[in-house]
């Protein structure tokens, strides 16, 4: 047996163990609906401890803390009732879940945006026009699919990348990479697929059209390791996205205006960090709460506020 699947084999093993536990445990026993969030989103201002104080959310349980891979699949199984999802996840449709609507507009504006240190952009200004390529070219339905590719179909981020840069006629296919020498700067990202496919898609666009060579530090983490590194030199480019910036990198209120958003944290991340937020790419990566929609409509749940609404009228 390969060690791909040995890794395959006992992947599937841990989740149906935390599946099984899940569903037989105290808290899986108790009435009412059963929440699992990633860690991220649990520690947020603009994750579950500011949605709660916004909507006025109680669970009867705490929610669980489940890694966003398994989420998915203890949702769509039954093992909970309630997860954080991006609005781009390809495994929403894939599942059949709903995205309850944000009815009291909490959650800010998420458009991603190449974040570039200002020293690398004077040292190479191509990548600006460059990437200017795909600026707003890569809408939520785009993305979504792209996600889809690699967390159900299982493709691996590059190909993916390459193929949607071959089927926009933005680079020509080779039978093998080039080698242009030695790295000249590092692209990273965070820790999840749509950073990969996004990171994938920068790199083999910039390595194509600047015939250079771009080291891969992809899949670093969250978002504060990512921006450290940048600011630190350990990566200098990598995808933000704006309401992240805003409210955990800046500290600063939510404002629910696109395009206002994307020139605060453009002005302030130059003044302050000497970090320049290049032009969005075109989707817009929002948090969302995501119930099976069978069983949203089955308790007339459309919206987080009738969420809150059922939860406290159903309190554990």
């Amino acid at each position: 047996m390969s060690l791909q699947n040995k890794v395959i084999i006992i992947f599937i093993c841990i989740i149906s163990i935390v599946l099984f536990l899940l569903i037989v445990s105290p808290y899986s026993r108790n009435e009412g609906l059963r929440a699992a969030f990633d860690a991220e989103f649990l520690s947020r201002p603009d994750g579950y401890k500011g949605l709660k104080k916004h909507y006025g959310l109680e669970f009867g349980n705490p929610p669980l803390q489940m890694d966003p891979g398994l989420m998915y699949r203890a949702l769509a199984s039954g093992a909970v009732d309630v997860i954080d999802a991006f609005a781009t996840d390809g495994r929403i449709p894939a599942y059949g879940l709903k995205v309850l609507e944000d009815d009291k507009k909490f959650f800010p504006p998420y458009y991603a945006v190449p974040v570039v240190k200002e020293q690398i952009l004077d040292d190479y200004p191509e990548i600006k026009e460059v990437l200017s390529l795909i600026t707003n070219q890569i809408d939520d339905s785009t993305i979504q699919h792209l996600n889809f590719l690699a967390d159900e179909k299982g493709r691996k981020a590059e190909n993916i990348a390459r193929d949607f840069l071959l089927g926009r006629e933005l680079i020509h296919p080779l039978h093998k990479k080039p080698n242009y020498g030695d790295a000249a700067f590092t692209v990273g990202g965070k820790h999840f697929t749509e950073q990969e496919i996004i990171g994938e898609i920068i790199v083999l666009l910039l390595e194509r059209k600047m015939q250079i060579t771009i080291q891969r530090k992809l899949n670093l983490g969250g978002t504060m390791i990512c921006f450290n590194a940048l600011r630190s030199g350990d990566v200098d480019l990598y995808v933000e996205y704006t309401g992240t910036g805003l409210l955990n990198i800046l500290n600063r209120e939510n404002i629910r205006d696109a395009d206002k958003t994307y020139r605060i944290v453009k002005k302030v991340f130059k003044e302050k960090y000497h970090l320049i937020w290049l032009d969005p790419l075109g989707f817009n990566n929002t948090y969302t709460l995501t119930m099976r929609k069978d069983h949203a409509q089955e308790l007339e749940i459309s919206t987080i506020s009738d969420l809150s609404d059922y939860l406290a009228g159903h309190k554990q």
